[in-house]
């Protein structure tokens, strides 16, 4: 099993927020499992959670999963939300994935507008060999619940399975934390092996599982989707969405392997000079070096499980030079070689 990455922590951001859509579903299933759900509903108090467009402070809605979990001591609670979700509970992010041509297409709209859902997630869908990784990151300045790192792979493979029709099963599905005494539900929802402190949340599915046609799939609907979608990522650019280190590690989560980011690059996305990039990361305890570092171990932990990839390969991708640097950064991260992880990791599954 790989050792799990500890990161700094980073400066907390002052705006970050969540769309309060899957709150009332986290209370819902605290409620169905015969628990009192009013301590929940009391986080929550004076918010209109029919209202579509509420934004809920990030601090609350990890409060919101992190006592749902403590009243009903379920471990495997964001599978059962996950399963729970009626259909088109993420609204507009839903039909972007459901409205798509393909499989790997709708995956890659789901983690390209999973930003609107939540300021704290960078994902991407990235296709490479024969397989497909979807690598959900998290720019948080505190470790996301296991609970919501668990539904958001549970509810992309729910959606892949309803929307293609096929009983989708992952070569592989890991979690950045600390895994349960009991797994047997993971094994029954994921019908795929299942590793815990990884140090990524991912999964590996069959390139030829990606592209399987959706049975919603509907172009001009997924227009009209998508234009509401893109609007709603620029007002979500914002400078106060989350600290800059954050921003910076989203970028660097969604577009490292795909285009150089170098500090000049990104400086010029973030609208800053290079000079005040560093002096406002320097005001956040760290560099562009380490939060590059940290992206890309947690790239890295997440494409080592996925067997089509060389490590050389791996190592490309990351913008390293030669694979001996990306041997010692890796083993530097975790205490151990990329080829010794992946053997781990495979004798675990």
């Amino acid at each position: 099993m790989g050792t799990p990455v500890v990161r700094p922590p980073l400066a907390a951001g002052q705006g970050t927020t969540v769309l309060g859509w899957v709150l009332p579903h986290v209370i819902a299933q605290v409620a169905s499992q015969g628990h009192d759900a009013e301590p929940l509903r009391q986080l929550l108090k004076a918010r209109n959670l029919e209202d579509p467009d509420l934004r809920v402070p990030e601090s609350v809605a990890q409060e919101v999963w992190k006592q749902a979990a403590r009243i009903t001591g379920d471990e495997a609670l964001g599978l059962h939300v996950a399963e729970s979700l009626p259909r088109g509970a993420l609204d507009l992010v839903e039909y972007a994935f459901r409205s798509s041509s393909s499989l790997g297409l709708g995956l890659a709209r789901l983690a390209r507008y999973g930003r609107v859902l939540s300021d704290r997630v960078a994902a991407r869908a990235q296709a490479q060999g024969d397989d497909l990784t979807l690598i959900v990151g998290d720019t948080g300045a505190s470790p996301l619940h296991s609970a919501r790192a668990e539904f958001s792979l549970a509810v992309a493979l729910r959606f892949a399975r309803d929307a293609t029709g096929a009983d989708i099963r992952p070569h592989e599905v890991c979690f950045a934390h600390q895994g349960p005494e009991e797994t047997s539900e993971f094994a029954r929802f994921f019908r795929a092996p299942v590793q815990f402190a990884s140090g990524a949340n991912a999964m590996v599915l069959a390139r030829a599982d990606a592209d399987r046609p959706l049975l919603g799939a509907d172009a001009a609907l997924s227009s009209i989707v998508r234009r509401r979608l893109e609007k709603s990522l620029r007002e979500r650019d914002t400078p106060d969405t989350g600290s800059l280190a954050s921003r910076v590690r989203r970028i660097l989560v969604e577009e490292l392997g795909q285009h150089t980011l170098t500090p000049a690059i990104v400086s010029r996305r973030l609208a800053l000079s290079t000079r005040t990039l560093s002096r406002r990361l320097a005001s956040e305890q760290t560099t562009f070096r380490k939060v590059l570092d940290e992206a890309r171990c947690q790239l890295a932990t997440a494409f080592l499980h996925d067997r089509s990839l060389s490590v050389a390969d791996v190592a490309f991708f990351l913008q390293y030079s030669e694979p001996a640097a990306f041997h010692r950064s890796f083993k530097r991260w975790t205490g151990k070689t990329p080829r010794a992880y992946r053997e781990s990791a495979g004798e675990n599954s």
